[in-house]
């Protein structure tokens, strides 16, 4: 008989700890503040600027509004969001980025946010080309610089 109630003692102290789980996560996400966030993304000019929403018929609202969706399904701070916002506002100072350890890691996982809500919405998710890795060919030079000559020893030309 002790047995069967030690064992209803348990099982009702685990449900009620699982009750109390969902609700503090339940509780966090609503915690998480991300009008600015949402404020800032919809008026930040490479989001507004994207001509796939004219296509689609999406919004940048709804757009950002899924991005910012995503934070509390991947437990972000509002600490990362509050980096985030400054990052649509173009806003993110040296000092941030020195005090902010994990800011290239937050960015790279914004960016798949973004890529989830962009699939999501029937938005075009652009590839990858890092234009920093492609090799250049021999006569191919950014505007305004030219090629220097392939020998400079460093003396006077004669």
């Amino acid at each position: 008989m002790h047995k069967i109630s030690f064992l209803r003692v348990l099982a009702l102290s685990a449900a009620v700890f699982c009750l109390c789980a969902v609700n503090d996560t339940a509780s966090a996400a609503a915690a998480l503040n991300t009008a600015d966030f949402i404020a800032a993304c919809s008026a930040d000019e490479n989001v507004t600027g994207d001509p796939g929403f004219e296509e689609v018929k999406v919004t940048p609202k709804a757009y950002c509004e899924c991005v910012a969706g995503e934070f509390a399904k991947n437990k972000l701070s509002q600490a990362d969001v509050d980096m985030l916002t400054k990052m649509h506002k173009d806003d993110i100072s040296d000092e941030d980025a020195e005090n902010y350890p994990t800011l290239e890691d937050l960015m790279n996982a914004n960016e798949s946010y973004e890529d989830s809500c962009k699939a999501s919405l029937g938005l075009p998710v652009e590839e990858e080309d890092d234009l920093e890795e492609m090799p250049m060919e021999e006569d191919m030079f950014p505007p305004g610089e030219e090629e220097a000559p392939a020998e400079d020893n460093g003396s006077p030309p004669e």
